[in-house]
């Protein structure tokens, strides 16, 4: 897995380049804006079905969202 700083940095380029606001990417997902929030902040990982439905939601390859 990748370390929590990376992971914070691949989720906020991702949703940027995609356009969307945390909210958008927290309902799509499934989860609150706030623990959407905690993923970009580093604070908290989300499980492994939340990592399958940001993969899809923002386009990053798993490899590259679980990638050293």
């Amino acid at each position: 897995m990748k370390t929590k700083l990376n992971f914070s940095v691949l989720l906020i380029k991702s949703r940027r380049n995609k356009r969307l606001t945390q909210r958008e990417v927290a309902q799509a997902v499934g989860v609150s804006q706030s623990a959407y929030n905690y993923w970009e902040s580093g604070k908290h990982y989300p499980n492994v079905q939340k990592i399958f439905s940001l993969t899809r939601v923002l386009s990053i390859p798993i490899e590259e969202m679980i990638g050293g």
